[in-house]
């Protein structure tokens, strides 16, 4: 895995130890808090604080037990911290004076909303939060203008900056998506020519270095695809095609790698498979009878198939299943090679 994916899964992670770190020390912050207003009496805020807390351990929850991907903790992070810090802003109303931590509490909101909403909803929420709270901590008999001057220039700082983090993100995504499309055939919906090759020679190159236990390499082609085109029609060769996925993952392993090489033909790529293994693997494949979603007709193929090292570059193992994939279509259909003219056998 390389290029904008790889640095998209980066950016998850620092994400993922982000929120981690901020939800362990949001606990012991609110844990803090709680028990001094406790120890104080001082029931005021005490529910805002609560909630807080509650919150924050059920992002370490979501994070660490139910494996949320952060984009999807994003939304309710930011409702219930907004509705935690409203609450802890209520009692302002009757308070002589908008102490410190208020405004400490507001930046927080506001970094939140910055880092986790959409620009276009981040800065009107913000503007109006901002004249509220200004409008608040300016009512009380005793208020610090300059403090709230410097707030806002704190607020349009953290706008800033969230701005650009967002452009960079944006970038990144837009760059994955370029790349999941060169990597996808368009009408299966499979990995392509380009992914299997990319696959292939990452997995060829660890065999050869000795840092892989191997791979088996299958090339399979329908039979008789052209009567369907035929007799059916294109429209429904492309269902057939489109079918055939689908239909084959049912016997496949999950780690096994299906892209389509070209026209009727596809490509398996199953990892971890020594000789014993890609026998046992490839018994189910032998002879199969794909039964697609009606009206399609059933379908069989023909395949040759090789392990990872039984040539020294991805070319000759393609050359070498290919011959295997032709044998097997002499030999009468409908089953899968080890053997071919002028190529090794290794399997029954």
């Amino acid at each position: 895995m390389s290029g904008p994916l790889a640095a998209m899964n980066r950016v998850e992670r620092v994400r993922r130890r982000a929120y981690l770190a901020g939800a362990g020390g949001s606990v012991a912050a609110h844990l803090f808090i709680v028990s001094e207003q406790v120890a104080r009496r001082d029931w005021a805020s005490a529910a805002a604080f609560t909630l807080g807390l509650l919150i924050s351990v059920w992002v370490a929850v979501a994070l660490t037990w139910l494996r949320w991907p952060t984009a999807r903790l994003s939304s309710l992070i930011v409702t219930m911290v907004t509705l935690s810090t409203t609450a802890e802003f209520v009692p302002l109303l009757r308070a002589p004076e908008i102490g410190t931590g208020s405004f400490l509490s507001f930046l927080i909101m506001v970094a939140l909303w910055f880092g986790l909403l959409p620009l276009r909803a981040a800065v009107p929420a913000t503007l109006v939060a901002y004249l509220l709270f200004a409008g608040l901590a300016a009512s009380r008999p005793a208020h610090d203008l300059s403090l709230l001057a410097y707030l806002a220039c704190t607020t349009i700082v953290i706008g800033m900056a969230s701005s650009f983090g967002q452009q960079i993100t944006a970038s990144q995504q837009d760059a994955v998506t370029f790349e999941q499309a060169a990597l996808t055939d368009p009408l299966t919906g499979l990995p392509n020519r380009r992914a299997a090759l990319e696959r292939l020679r990452h997995l060829h190159g660890l065999v050869r270095r000795g840092e892989h236990a191997g791979f088996t390499l299958i090339l399979l082609d329908l039979d008789h695809f052209k009567q369907v085109n035929d007799t059916r029609g294109h429209a429904v060769g492309d269902e057939v095609l489109r079918a055939l996925g689908p239909a084959l993952r049912q016997v496949l392993r999950a780690d096994a790698l299906l892209a389509r090489w070209g026209g009727e033909e596809f490509v398996l790529v199953i990892p971890g498979t020594g000789a014993q293994e890609a026998q046992a693997v490839t018994a189910r494949l032998d002879g199969l009878l794909l039964p697609l979603p009606a009206p399609l007709p059933e379908v069989t193929f023909s395949a040759g198939a090789v392990l990872g090292h039984e040539a020294d570059s991805v070319a000759g193992l393609l050359d070498l299943a290919d011959r295997r994939l032709y044998a097997a279509k002499r030999a009468g259909r409908r089953q899968l090679r080890w053997d071919a003219p002028g190529g090794s056998q290794y399997a029954s």
